[in-house]
């Protein structure tokens, strides 16, 4: 997840029996999903939701303490790596679905950690020049030279970019606006890194519950009252707006979560339809 569009590690085999699970479910931002039964041969998630448990300290992340004891996040990713794409393209879709999100954050998680502590100075003179212009932070991951194309990643059988992951393979295969509010480019300004990893059998519930999250945050979604009025919401909706719909979209997208006295304001053809500014800076916790 990054302002401009387009265009995202190593080897070791977790295969772990996932316990099976239930039937449909559906939503207000995506659709019903098959009963899903998760392979024994694919990456057991619950090895990532043990890294994370560890280090998210939510919203913020504890990258010391991630690089200080990486095994796990590393043996994790050599498992993805170690997944061939074809047995990927075979599974369910909500099975694919959270291996790639997972593969979005824990890949993020390895670049920042790979160049932690971030500092000013990493891209060069034509990249620090850029970064002052743009208003970028030291310490934002925009100081990792090639932060979102770089070819980095072993996932799936070959290094892949977070642009690739998130704009290659996530959105045009997927249709799920809701991913983004679950990949995380590891800054404040985004939606936030949960600690735990996303599961198939319950990946519903848990895109819906990252939704719910962004919106109980005044920083990330509010209603302002006026005439007309006016639904604020993070810039990463005006990114991704047309994931969504383009501005109706996000209004019938939002209001689908809302009690209905508050869903008639958005819908109204005349709210406005504005975006916070971005923070870029690192999602570290404080030292």
């Amino acid at each position: 997840m990054r302002r401009p569009i387009v265009l995202a590690g190593t080897l070791l085999v977790a295969a772990t029996a996932f316990v099976v699970l239930v039937g449909t479910t559906s939503s207000p931002g995506g659709s019903t999903s098959p009963s899903v039964t998760p392979r024994a041969d694919l990456p057991d998630h619950a090895h990532f939701t043990q890294v994370l448990d560890r280090v998210v300290r939510m919203p913020l992340v504890d990258y010391q303490a991630l690089k200080d004891d990486r095994e796990g996040l590393d043996a994790y990713i050599e498992s993805l790596g170690a997944t061939p794409e074809s047995l990927l393209d075979q599974s369910p879709r909500a099975e694919q679905l959270a291996f790639w999100i997972n593969a979005y954050n824990a890949c993020m998680l390895q670049l920042v950690i790979d160049h932690y502590p971030i500092e000013a100075g990493g891209v060069g003179l034509f990249g620090g020049v850029r970064n002052r212009v743009a208003g970028y932070p030291d310490n934002s991951v925009w100081q990792i030279r090639d932060v979102f194309t770089r070819n980095h990643c072993f996932v799936a059988g070959q290094y892949r970019s977070q642009d690739e992951i998130e704009h290659e393979i996530i959105r045009p295969r997927f249709d799920e606006p809701r991913i983004h509010f679950a990949v995380n480019c590891a800054a404040v300004s985004c939606p936030v890194l949960w600690p735990m990893a996303y599961e198939a059998d319950v990946l519903e519930e848990q895109l819906d519950r990252a939704v719910r999250h962004l919106m109980a945050g005044d920083e990330h979604f509010r209603i302002e009252p006026g005439e007309p009025a006016t639904l604020r919401l993070n810039r990463v909706m005006d990114w991704y707006s047309g994931d969504f719909g383009g501005a109706e979209g996000l209004k019938a997208f939002f209001a689908g979560y809302l009690p209905r006295e508050r869903a008639d304001i958005v819908l109204r053809p005349d709210t406005r339809v504005e975006f916070f500014s971005y923070d870029w800076t690192l999602n570290d916790v404080a030292r």
